[in-house]
């Protein structure tokens, strides 16, 4: 029985150990702030055009894994956030909204498309700026959105 609860506690301590050697991403999260996320385009481009600003448009997918995992580290990263609040910010799911993923040949692999998750930058006349495929870590997701703020303005 020692042996049994020895052996345990070894196990128990290497897989600990290993664990707190993994990556981790510290991520500066804003008290009580959010993604201000429109989820229907028309609305968001008449608001861009109403307020001199650019969109940002994200197509993803709730059964998509980075999708997730964006929602869980890039979104609420106060960088993220702050940079973000400069544009329109557009959420598309693929799942619900196809047809509109289409439209701007947006929609994820399983789709024909070129997977999710994907952002489109656009001015408000809906003229493409720059586009970004795959995970987006909150440290890249702001330097693309300064750049495109950069180039644009």
């Amino acid at each position: 029985m020692k042996k049994i609860i020895v052996l345990l506690i070894i196990v128990l301590t290497i897989i600990i150990g290993c664990s707190k050697r993994g990556k981790q991403v510290e991520v500066k999260k804003v008290e009580n702030a959010e993604m201000n996320w429109i989820y229907n385009i028309d609305s968001a481009i008449v608001s861009a055009q109403q307020n001199n600003k650019l969109l940002m448009v994200e197509f993803m997918a709730t059964w998509c894994p980075p999708c997730k995992e964006m929602e869980a580290t890039t979104f609420i990263s106060k960088d993220v956030i702050e940079t973000a609040s400069k544009f329109i910010t557009v959420r598309i799911d693929v799942d619900k909204q196809g047809d509109i993923a289409n439209s701007y040949n947006c929609n994820a692999g399983k789709y024909g498309g070129i997977g999710v998750p994907n952002i489109l930058f656009m001015d408000a006349e809906q003229n493409r700026i720059k586009h970004i495929i795959g995970f987006q870590s909150p440290e890249k997701l702001t330097a693309i959105m300064d750049s495109v703020l950069t180039e644009k303005y």
